[in-house]
């Protein structure tokens, strides 16, 4: 018999790659999607429902639900939405886990290493406190991951993944700093000393799964590469992967201000965060090293 995975905000670059791959290890995967269609319950987490007409269960849950942090310049809407999206999927999710609506073995809540705030080169893990939040990406967080615990709280086997700067061909952050890559050049932001912790798609998408099928996986863990790079680094990398290789120059601060206002603090800040829980327990990492990844992510076709 199948073992049935249910996805909040799957239709994104992560709940994507992870319904693929769960699909390939012989899962059941259904997405919660505010359209119907085959493999879909439909859900309005602004109005806390979810379309059910009986009791569903599911072996995990994986809730990556939330509007896009880099979607627009943060406004005083945009950062409600933000805050919203995340926190009403989560308290949704609470309320038809309390009512019995919706039951699971495993409940896996997406956050992230804006958590931390800017913590410029000192060394970072799960056990790093985090409160109270020194700036609004901070608290943001903190308030998704509350979210979480009131999940915990109700008994199910919880796991929070504070995740890095995701790399993919498909979507997130490596399409936009490869943006110039056909011009010949590539752009570091600002000094490019700021410590970025990263992590490889398939990487992340085998932290999920395995948190999912796994009972002795509880808490928060550091979902990053060991090996979190500079800023300069990660574009120098990128470069290099390239043939011939790009030129790399720097961005100023002050053309982050004028172009992306307040959110430029995303390109700016620093976390040297370290996966501490993943490595103790035995993850292993397939692409830990900077180099490799940038080599597979950037195919012929791209740089072309």
């Amino acid at each position: 018999m199948k073992k049935k995975l249910l996805i909040a905000g799957g239709s994104g670059l992560i709940g994507t790659a992870i319904s693929e791959k769960a699909l390939q290890e012989g899962w059941e995967v259904t997405l919660l999607s505010r359209s119907g269609g085959p493999g879909r319950i439909v859900w309005n987490p602004q109005e806390s429902a979810i379309q059910l007409e009986e009791s569903k269960s599911f072996d995990a849950i994986i809730n990556l639900a939330g509007s896009s942090i880099a979607g627009g310049r943060w406004t005083g809407k945009r950062k409600k939405d933000i805050v919203d999206s995340r926190v009403q999927g989560c308290n949704t999710l609470q309320k038809y886990l309390q009512s019995g609506l919706l039951t699971t073995g495993v409940y896996i809540g997406a956050s992230a290493i804006g958590i931390y705030g800017d913590r410029k080169n000192e060394p970072v893990d799960e056990s790093t406190p985090v409160g109270p939040g020194k700036d609004w990406m901070s608290n943001t967080v903190q308030e998704w991951e509350a979210g979480h615990s009131r999940i915990q709280a109700l008994g199910i086997q919880t796991i929070v993944l504070r995740i890095g700067i995701v790399l993919s061909r498909k979507g997130g952050a490596l399409p936009e700093m490869l943006r110039t890559a056909s011009l010949g050049i590539l752009g570091y932001f600002g000094n490019g000393r700021q410590v970025w912790p990263w992590i490889h798609i398939d990487d992340l998408v085998c932290i999920f799964l395995q948190a999912a099928g796994d009972e002795h996986m509880q808490g928060v863990y550091f979902a990053g590469s060991p090996n979190p790079v500079t800023n300069k680094a990660m574009t120098i990398a990128a470069a290099k992967a390239y043939s011939p290789h790009r030129l790399v120059i720097p961005v100023p601060t002050m053309m982050l201000a004028i172009l992306l206002g307040e959110m430029r603090q995303m390109l700016l800040q620093s976390c040297s965060g370290r996966p501490m829980r993943l490595l103790k327990e035995g993850f292993k990492f397939r692409y830990d090293d900077i180099a490799k990844a940038m080599d597979h992510l950037i195919s012929r076709k791209t740089a072309e």
